[in-house]
């Protein structure tokens, strides 16, 4: 909760105990952050340095834009860091967290202690090395209250997660996953791999547009490939960018993943530490786990992987409604699939069902599929005979479209059918869905708040219903298209017999 302050309160009291002195942030955080902004305006340096020099700039005016401006940018950073610490203090007792930032206004933010439901405790590489760590809290609403202190001493910030968690924190605990170093390979797997590859020359270009450094750039690569088939050289630009994005992917799983345990505690908490350069411990209270959901795209059912998310209160991407950044779902990396789906059998108590588990979709819902592969085929093709009508001697772009956009939607279409099922038992629902993006949501029935229905003309005549679960963890609503109207009542049966007035009248 965030509410203004009376501006004539004394700084050294807390309005609950007037006697308690409130307590400020580490200094040592000014010079964490100013290191680290010196470091990012040096890296940003380097290629604008190259852009300078290709632009035609001398020695001397380039080493005093870089030079210049990481010096005034660390200064910058250095000035803000003293005023904030010098207006932010927080205080805790044994009933409520507040931080009080009192500057042009005077804010606090506060959060019930008994409400406490995910500590993360998380120290960049240069935060460790001066023994001060960022905390992060936040409460167990669905998008509830959430709180950062950056940064505390590094036992103080552990003081305070002991006594926030009370018991919880000591607690015995199993550890159920640690990370493997050969899960790297599985990494460029990702359906984000080429992706970070075209960001990446994306990037490349762009400093180099500010610098109007392109012509020269290619004319320098022109020279050297204008005897190269063109279609040589699509294979080459497709393979440089496939392999700069395994890079930066690896980087990044790297990155996130390097030393990362996940423990599982007797009251169904989790715990998990793991980061290289930025650190973080992070504990979520069992009690706001609502699921589990199993990503496999296809690079990854070829290797046998899969990625684990826990679907949680407060849990999932971006920001909440006071622009917090949520605690991340990732609980186990791409990894065998049999690690992701042991771990959710360990937290939830009943395993992800595999495909002999799940209940199959009707064909109607393989001819929907098939008709918008034929339907997108047509579409590209369309636009492919653009250019013939002008330049004729383009005929074979649109046969090049037409087999290989038919090729792929074909295979998008078997696909996605063939992935598209669901279960049911006595403790949870299954869903899967998707073909690129393939997942299995596995929802607990006791979390499980109702379900939407939507129809469409056309699955209305092909006796087909989209289904939607509403839970208060995660994105809020698991999506299940195209099931059959003899299988929906079974499936929206999960949240209770108040959703019996759903049921759709025989032959509807």
């Amino acid at each position: 909760m965030t509410t203004p302050e009376d501006p004539g309160q004394p700084e050294h009291t807390s309005p609950e105990h007037p006697t308690l002195e409130r307590q400020r942030l580490d200094r040592r955080t000014i010079t964490a952050s100013t290191l680290i902004a010196a470091g990012a305006l040096l890296l940003a340096a380097v290629p604008t340095a190259i852009g300078l020099a290709l632009g035609g700039l001398g020695a001397g005016w380039i080493a005093l834009w870089c030079l210049g401006g990481i010096v005034l940018g660390a200064a910058s950073t250095a000035v803000v860091e003293v005023v904030r610490l010098a207006v932010t203090t927080f205080h805790l007792d044994d009933h409520r967290l507040d931080r009080r930032v009192r500057f042009l206004a005077s804010t606090t933010t506060s959060i019930a202690t008994a409400r406490v439901r995910s500590v993360e405790i998380s120290a960049n590489v240069v935060q460790r090395r001066l023994g001060i760590a960022t905390v992060k809290l936040s409460s167990g609403e669905t998008d509830g209250s959430r709180l950062t202190l950056a940064s505390l001493d590094l036992q103080s910030a552990r003081e305070l997660r002991r006594r926030l968690l009370a018991d919880r924190a000591a607690e015995d605990s199993t550890e159920i996953a640690r990370v493997d170093p050969g899960w790297v390979r599985y990494a460029p797997a990702s359906v984000t791999t080429p992706l970070f590859g075209l960001i990446a020359v994306g990037v490349v270009f762009q400093i180099a547009s500010m610098f109007n450094a392109v012509p020269l750039m290619l004319r320098v690569v022109w020279d050297r490939v204008d005897q190269v088939p063109i279609p040589l050289l699509v294979v080459a630009a497709v393979l440089i960018i496939l392999a700069v994005g395994a890079i930066a992917t690896a980087a990044i799983f790297i990155e996130n993943w390097w030393a990362m345990r996940l423990d599982h505690h007797r009251d169904g908490s989790l715990e998990m530490r793991r980061g290289l350069l930025v650190g973080r411990h992070t504990t979520l209270d069992g009690s706001r786990i609502r699921g589990m959901t199993l990503h496999e795209p296809p690079g990854f059912r070829a290797l046998g992987a899969a990625r684990l998310d826990v679907v949680a209160i407060g849990v999932g991407i971006g920001n909440d409604e006071n622009g917090q950044t949520k605690p991340s779902p990732s609980l186990v990396p791409a990894s065998p699939r049999e690690v992701s789906t042991g771990v959710a059998g360990v937290i939830l108590g009943v395993g992800i069902p595999g495909s002999g588990s799940l209940r199959s979709h009707p064909p109607q819902a393989r001819r929907r599929r098939h008709l918008r592969a034929a339907l997108s085929t047509a579409g590209l093709t369309a636009i492919a005979l653009v250019p013939v009508a002008v330049w004729p001697w383009l005929w074979w772009v649109p046969v090049v479209v037409v087999a290989l956009s038919g090729a792929v939607s074909w295979w998008i279409a078997v696909d996605n059918f063939r992935g598209l099922g669901h279960a049911v038992t006595d403790r949870m629902v299954a869903m899967r869905k998707g073909s690129i993006l393939r997942r299995t949501d596995v929802l607990v029935r006791d979390g499980i708040l109702g379900w939407n229905i939507r129809r469409t003309p056309f699955q209305r005549r092909a006796g087909l219903v989209t289904l939607f679960a509403t839970s208060a963890g995660g994105i809020g609503a698991f999506r299940l298209p195209d099931v059959g109207t003899d299988q929906a009542a079974h499936v929206w049966g999960t949240a209770g017999d108040v959703w019996e007035h759903l049921a759709l009248p025989t032959g509807d």
